[in-house]
């Protein structure tokens, strides 16, 4: 049995591509001061961050504002008023406002790890859409890492759950098949293909199910899904979580997406961008 053989690297497929990374968040600016200063110290640059804000304080702006200041690369902030939860909507902005090829989703309550962007670079392919994975972190590791701003996690690093995705090893990706589920908080899709869907649906109000009918979506329209382990480490901070009970309308909405094969929402990119419909 021949074991796996390595994929041209990111360099030789996409070396010269532009990356922006959109970061979804609300009214948590020392999660999200630190997500960005992780963000920024990159083995592969990013074209751009844009901060896709769904109605944040102002304190959140000034926090951008300071990381501009220190930041080698542009940070956009794409701000929308605080009308209830509306990720789709505030991811939508983001997208509109940035200009990369490729497009990397995390949320605003994780960090990463230097080889973020290029991990997900490493696996990406035409046509198809990476979901990564996240390792939780408790909240008296949260404490620590505030203080000091150490943010190295390993498999053997107290104070964290899901142990197996702090695991960084390209060998055990390439020999990893699994597939799964959909989260946008670690999550990266050429900018064409989410195009191609109309990007998020706005119609979903509320927490939760708008990422799952996206991938439905893509999947329909031909993008397939890949799930990478082993590479995109993405560290989730502690926090107390939205319940994820889907209501009526978010329910009716999953299932005419998946009843009708649907590839396009009826309130998308469309609703941002005229002039490319």
């Amino acid at each position: 049995m021949s074991l796996p053989q390595a994929p041209p690297s990111y360099k030789q497929k996409y070396g010269n591509i532009k990356v922006s990374l959109i970061i979804a968040t609300y009214n948590w600016k020392e999660a999200l001061q630190l997500g960005l200063k992780t963000a920024v110290k990159q083995t592969r640059m990013l074209h751009e961050i844009v901060v896709a804000d769904d109605g944040s304080r102002a304190d959140t702006a000034e926090v951008i504002r300071e990381m501009r200041r220190q930041s080698p690369i542009p940070i956009l902030h794409a701000w929308q008023p605080n009308e209830g939860f509306r990720a789709a909507k505030s991811r939508n902005n983001a997208i509109a406002a940035s200009s990369g090829d490729y497009l990397i989703f995390l949320d605003g309550d994780c960090f990463v790890n230097e080889y973020f962007v290029e991990d997900h670079l490493s696996v990406a392919n035409e046509r198809q859409y990476i979901v990564g994975t996240r390792v939780n972190i408790t909240l008296r590791r949260q404490r620590y890492i505030f203080a000091t701003e150490n943010t190295h996690i390993s498999f053997f690093s107290w104070g964290t759950r899901k142990k197996l995705n702090a695991v960084r090893s390209p060998f055990l990706a390439r020999l990893c098949r699994s597939t799964g589920g959909m989260a946008s908080a670690n999550f990266s899709v050429w900018r064409e293909d989410i195009y191609r869907v109309n990007g998020f649906n706005e119609l979903f109000i509320g927490n939760g199910g708008e990422d799952g009918e996206l991938a439905d979506r893509l999947d329909h329209a031909g993008v397939s899904r890949k799930k990478m382990r082993y590479l995109g480490m993405a560290y989730h901070l502690d926090h107390p979580l939205h319940s994820r009970r889907d209501n009526e309308a978010t329910k009716e909405l999953i299932n005419e997406t998946k009843r009708n094969k649907a590839t396009w929402c009826e309130k998308g990119l469309d609703g941002h961008h005229k002039d490319r419909f």
